[in-house]
C-alpha cells in the first residue's frame, strides 16, 4: 500500500543528480552520480541500484515487480497497493506555443520537481534524450517533454538553482552528442 509522503527539504543546498532513461544512459554515465543524492527514472534504475530514490509514476512499471538490489525510496504517482511513497499527482504545465499549454505527467519532470522540493542547490541531469522520447511517442498523445525540460530548467535557474545536463559519458559541458539518424 502506498504511504502518504510529505516531501521535506532534507537535501537543502546539495547537488542532486537526476538520471533519465535515454538511450545514451550507461553504467559509466551513472557513475558520475555516485556519492551525490540521486533520483532515477524508469529503466535507469538498472544502472544505479545504489540511488536514493526511484520515481515511477505508473504503478505498472516493471521495476515494482523486480526491484533487483535497489534499497532506496520508491515513489509512485498514484495511490495503489505498492510498497511505495505517494506525494500527490505530478502534473506539469508546459507552454507549447503562445496561448497553447498542456499538462504532462512524466517521470523525468517529476524527478526534477522532486529534486527541487527536496532542496537541491544544483541539479545534474544525466541520460535525458527528449527528442528520442518525442520520436518514440509520436502519435500516442505523449508529447511536450522537449519544451517541458527547457521550461523547467529555465524556471529552476531563475530561482538560483544551477542545472547541468550530460547526455553521454563523452559529452563535455556545453556540447551536444551526435544525433542518430533513422534509416
Amino acid at each position: 500500500m502506498t504511504t502518504p509522503w510529505v516531501v521535506t527539504r532534507e537535501w537543502e543546498g546539495q547537488t542532486v543528480c537526476v538520471i533519465g532513461a535515454g538511450p545514451e544512459m550507461s553504467e559509466e554515465l551513472a557513475e558520475r552520480a555516485r556519492g551525490l543524492k540521486t533520483i532515477v527514472c524508469n529503466r535507469a534504475v538498472r544502472f544505479c541500484s545504489w540511488a536514493d530514490v526511484f520515481i515511477g509514476l505508473d504503478p505498472r512499471h516493471p521495476f515494482y515487480a523486480d526491484p533487483g538490489d535497489f534499497k532506496g525510496l520508491r515513489v509512485c504517482g498514484v495511490e495503489c497497493e505498492l510498497d511505495a511513497l505517494y506525494a500527490g499527482m505530478w502534473y506539469y504545465t508546459v507552454r507549447i506555443s503562445e496561448g497553447h499549454t498542456i499538462e504532462i505527467r512524466n517521470n523525468a519532470i517529476a524527478a526534477i520537481m522532486l529534486a527541487e522540493r527536496m532542496g537541491a542547490a544544483k541539479i545534474l541531469l544525466l541520460g535525458f534524450d527528449t527528442l528520442r522520447y518525442e520520436e518514440i511517442h509520436r502519435g500516442t498523445g505523449f508529447y511536450g517533454l522537449t519544451q517541458g525540460l527547457k521550461q523547467i530548467i529555465q524556471e529552476l535557474r531563475s530561482k538560483g538553482i544551477e542545472v547541468e545536463q550530460f547526455d553521454s559519458e563523452n559529452q563535455k559541458p556545453g556540447t551536444r552528442p551526435a544525433r542518430r539518424s533513422r534509416v
